[in-house]
Order: C-alpha cells, then structure tokens, then sequence
C-alpha cells in the first residue's frame, strides 16, 4: 500500500505531514507586517510628487531671489495657471530663463499674484502665496516682503523648510 502525501513514515512511525497552527499564524503575522509596509510606502509615493513641486517650487524662488541679488536686475516667476506651470523670467530684456511643467497629479489651485518679481536687494514686490495640491493633501509656500523669506507649509500638517 503507497502511503498518503498527507503522511510521511520517518523511522517506522506515521507521522502528519500537515502544517501545524502555530505555523499557520507566524505565515499570516508575516503577511500581515508586509501588506502593511506597502500601503505605507505607497501613501507616502503618493505625497512625493506635490512634496517634490513644493521644493522645486520654493527652489526657484530662490534662484529667482539670488540671481536678482547677484546681476543686479530683477528675476521673477510667472505663473500659468491655465497651464499648470510657472516660468522663472529675468527682467531687462524680459526672457524665460526656465520654463516648468508640474506633474499631472498636482494642482496648482491659488496664486495671490500672477507674476512675483524680486528687486535686486532681494525682496518681492509684493506678498506670494501660492496654494499646490494633490488629492486631499495641500501645501502652501509663501515669500514675505519685509525681507524676502520663501516657506513650504504643509496644510495638513506642521511646516517646514
């Protein structure tokens, strides 16, 4: 008689082959520990893309901001809301000196002024805030006028630099 698979014969005894459930729920813990690993990271893939506009964003106000300090002239953005960019322009003779393009997934919802020129001692002519968002998470990066200070703040949560 062949012996079931169920079964083995290990020094003459019949032994179960099954799985014991101890075992069973050490599998199922693991499983569990990794599905939510993946749901972290994915949440948080799906916040890098508005984090990553923000940072380019207020990247590019400084830039804007140096160069107007540096060359002695004025360096700005404007801002394409229609379009869903911004371009980083340079005065006397206006010409765009970056164009950028914000990834389909972002939004840009609010702009206090179309376009933000920096003075060539380093402040905006006037207050910014723009608004960027992506599904239900919002950040906001502003540039005061009293000394030119660019900032992200996520809405959702605490600020940062």
């Amino acid at each position: 008689m062949v012996p079931s698979p169920l079964f083995k014969i290990r020094n003459g005894i019949k032994t179960n082959g099954g799985v014991t459930l101890l075992e069973l729920a050490v599998v199922m813990a693991v499983i569990m520990v990794l599905s939510a690993g993946f749901l972290l990271g994915f949440r948080q893939a799906d916040n890098r893309a508005l984090n990553n506009a923000s940072l380019q964003l207020q990247a590019d106000l400084r830039y804007a901001q140096r160069r107007a300090i540096i060359e002695g002239r004025s360096f700005g953005i404007v801002f394409e809301l229609a379009n869903n960019r911004y371009r980083v322009v340079s005065s006397r003779p206006e010409r765009t000196v970056q164009s950028v393009q914000l990834p389909a997934s972002v939004s840009l919802m609010e702009v206090s002024a179309q376009r933000i020129m920096f003075h060539p001692h380093g402040t905006p002519t006037a207050a910014l805030r723009v608004i960027l968002s992506q599904g239900n998470n919002t950040q906001r990066i502003t540039a005061t006028v009293s000394g030119g200070r660019i900032r992200v703040f996520d809405i959702n949560q605490s600020d940062y630099e």
